[in-house]
């Protein structure tokens, strides 16, 4: 994956990579929220636990943060 691909592929996640990891934006979160409620229907119980916090939680928001981050690694081993 080339580095153009690889950022195009953080922004579609919506993460942005830092020295210290990745920070979520606001469409991140969002699509999160999309997969977690596929989980959910799913039977995921960690999904349907996360859905029913406040969306201003921290937890949540790490929660949403991890499955982008899933979602993007598992992009770039594509």
């Amino acid at each position: 994956m080339s580095p153009e691909e690889r950022q195009e592929a953080l922004e579609e996640h919506g993460l942005t990579e830092t020295q210290d990891g990745f920070v979520l934006s606001l469409r991140g979160f969002q699509k999160a929220a999309q997969r977690a409620w596929a989980l959910r229907d799913e039977g995921d119980e960690e999904a349907s636990r996360m859905l029913a916090l406040d969306p201003d939680d921290p937890l949540r928001w790490e929660y949403s943060r991890c499955l982008q981050i899933e979602a993007f690694s598992s992009e770039v081993r594509r």
